[in-house]
């Protein structure tokens, strides 16, 4: 994967503060499930930028962005936006997003993993197949969360996201399912991904419809995906924010995805550097 040349960022100043804090109940519902809804922890001026940052990626996309997107087909992607899009740089460093991770994770070091775009025009028929992320990553560790934000009402019909309840602790590890120009990333040593559509009535499967402002968090090995968005009027737009903690390292294991070439890292580093910055330092 190629990538602009960027500098190393600090953060000059610290995050803002969610618009709530996270309670006892939901830190425990996420330990235990696998996935929360939080509602109302972003404003809507974070949101109008998230929206705002999500047009500009829109109007120029990255290489990797045009790759990712089957525009033909009402739907658009991209990752590592916050490298060469300002808007998404002011989010990972000044929104309240580091902070949320924060308490997940309960580390005093908090360091931004990838952002990624995920939109579905009305009457996109692409859905996004059960997985689970973990097992593509090259990194390890435990302190891993994503942050899964609207900028659009999510409901069912316009492909809302779907978890099964407690599968982070399952023992199963599973391929990557990707379009043919990622197989690569598929790891022929772990099982095929069971057919959950199947047997729906097998699982205890958790959804929420969403607000903008609230926001999805999720343990990275959760089974998770989403339809295609069958609303004839209603564009679903959501950005995926990672953070990661200080027990995570780089780890380039087979079958998983590449990294922009200039990060830095050696296998065992703590994630760090230009690439992945640390927006909340711990003493």
């Amino acid at each position: 994967m190629s990538s602009p040349e960027v500098m190393f960022v600090m953060a000059t100043a610290q995050p803002e503060a969610p618009s709530r804090i996270l309670s006892g109940s939901e830190l425990k519902a996420l330990r235990e499930d696998g996935v929360i809804c939080a509602p109302e922890v972003l404003s809507q001026s974070w949101v109008d930028q998230i929206a705002t940052g999500i047009e500009a990626a829109q109007t120029a996309p990255s290489a990797l962005g045009e790759i990712l997107s089957m525009r033909n087909r009402g739907f658009s992607a991209d990752l590592f936006m916050w490298l060469y899009n300002d808007e998404f740089k002011r989010i990972v460093f000044d929104s309240p997003l580091a902070r949320l991770a924060q308490q997940v994770l309960d580390s005093p070091t908090v360091t931004h993993w990838y952002d990624q775009l995920f939109l579905k025009e009305p009457g996109s028929d692409v859905p996004t197949p059960w997985h689970h992320d973990l097992t593509f990553w090259p990194i390890s560790g435990d302190q891993i969360v994503s942050i899964w934000i609207p900028i659009d009402r999510v409901t069912s019909e316009s492909a809302g996201l779907e978890f099964i309840k407690g599968s982070h602790m399952w023992s199963n590890r599973f391929k990557a399912i990707t379009p043919d120009y990622n197989s690569f990333m598929v790891n022929p040593e772990l099982e095929d991904m069971p057919d959950i559509d199947a047997n729906r009535d097998k699982y205890e499967l958790l959804s929420w419809d969403l607000e903008p402002g609230d926001v999805l968090m999720f343990h990275p090995l959760i089974v998770h995906g989403s339809p295609g968005n069958s609303s004839k009027n209603n564009t679903r737009r959501a950005l995926a924010s990672r953070w990661v903690g200080a027990d995570v390292v780089y780890d380039p294991k087979p079958h998983t995805m590449p990294l922009p070439a200039n990060h830095g890292l050696d296998p065992g580093d703590q994630l760090g550097g230009p690439i992945f910055p640390t927006v909340l330092q711990g003493e």
